[in-house]
């Protein structure tokens, strides 16, 4: 059972990031981790994702370009 902490964004997306790997992940050439994921912290972010901000960002750049 990998640890991993989990972010969520505004955007209601989510990212987890590996903390530690289990024992089997951890002996294995590829870590391939066949066990439970297990969260160890969440946290909340004010903030969009960056996909979702970059997209925000290329919405408001075609806006202002339609509006010349």
């Amino acid at each position: 059972m990998c640890d991993y902490e989990e972010f969520k964004f505004n955007c209601n997306h989510t990212t987890a990031k590996l903390l530690s790997y289990c024992h089997f992940a951890r002996t294995d050439p590829y870590h391939q981790c066949f066990g439970v994921k297990v969260t160890k912290h969440t946290w909340v972010q004010n903030a969009l994702c960056p996909p979702c901000e970059a997209y925000q960002a290329a919405c408001e750049a075609m806006k202002a370009q339609q509006a010349r």
